[in-house]
């Protein structure tokens, strides 16, 4: 791999912030209400807003899941409740307003990567996934500490994509411009970023861009086409 192609190699980094320290930076934060959260599906990271399913058990029975959100809170449905001995584990369909809450928890943007499972909190400590590129990767630390954060790294490595996942018939080149568009809004209706500005946030000629994306794109509809 040419020092080109490492540019678009997609990373996996794993941090681990404890919950005290988030809530210096945010007093107002309600993590020390939650005895643990799992985010088990991410449904929608983007700019327009997050759309998650989670499982939370609180640290007193009255606590309400929109206590967590505040004014963020878009949508909330009690998928199920459970039961375990003196526990509730309550399961949760969230919709939320543009990455408010992220960026009130750690004071940053998702810097054009996209967060990821494992994603939760349990035992006063936060585990966040952040999947980008090694610039986006290196920013989103540098924000966490311009944040005032402390933080562990769990794991750094290259991004692995399931076998069954569609994203693994796409080169690394392919899968980091088509996560950049979608994150930017170059797909949305109307468009929120069109292909020049695409192509210099991503430090490409406008043609090789439009290339990438094409050859992205066919390929997924093969798969899509052939495979279903």
């Amino acid at each position: 791999m040419d020092a080109r192609d490492s540019l678009y190699r997609m990373r996996r980094l794993i941090v681990e912030i404890s919950s005290k320290d988030l809530s210096k930076v945010d007093p107002a934060s309600s993590l020390h209400k939650i005895r643990s959260m799992e985010v088990l599906h991410f449904l929608k990271f983007d700019h327009q807003g997050v759309a998650l399913i989670l499982r939370a058990e609180f640290e007193e029975p009255n606590v309400n899941i929109k206590d967590l959100f505040r004014g963020d809170l878009v949508e909330v449905q009690l998928l199920e409740k459970a039961q375990q001995k003196e526990r509730e584990i309550h399961t949760y369909f969230i919709k939320v307003k543009p990455a408010q809450t992220i960026r009130r928890w750690l004071g940053l943007n998702a810097l054009g990567g996209y967060f990821s499972l494992p994603y939760g909190v349990k035992d006063g400590k936060v585990k966040i996934t952040f999947l980008g590129s090694t610039a986006q990767v290196n920013a989103f630390l540098k924000a966490v500490e311009a944040a005032g954060v402390r933080y562990r790294v769990i794991s750094l490595m290259d991004a692995k994509f399931s076998p069954h996942s569609l994203m693994s018939h796409l080169t690394e080149k392919q899968r980091r411009v088509l996560i950049t568009a979608y994150t930017v809004g170059y797909y949305d209706v109307p468009k929120k970023m069109g292909l020049a500005q695409l192509a210099d946030k991503l430090n490409l000629a406008p043609s090789t861009l439009d290339v990438h994306l094409r050859k992205a794109e066919q390929r997924l509809l093969y798969h899509i086409i052939n495979e279903s």
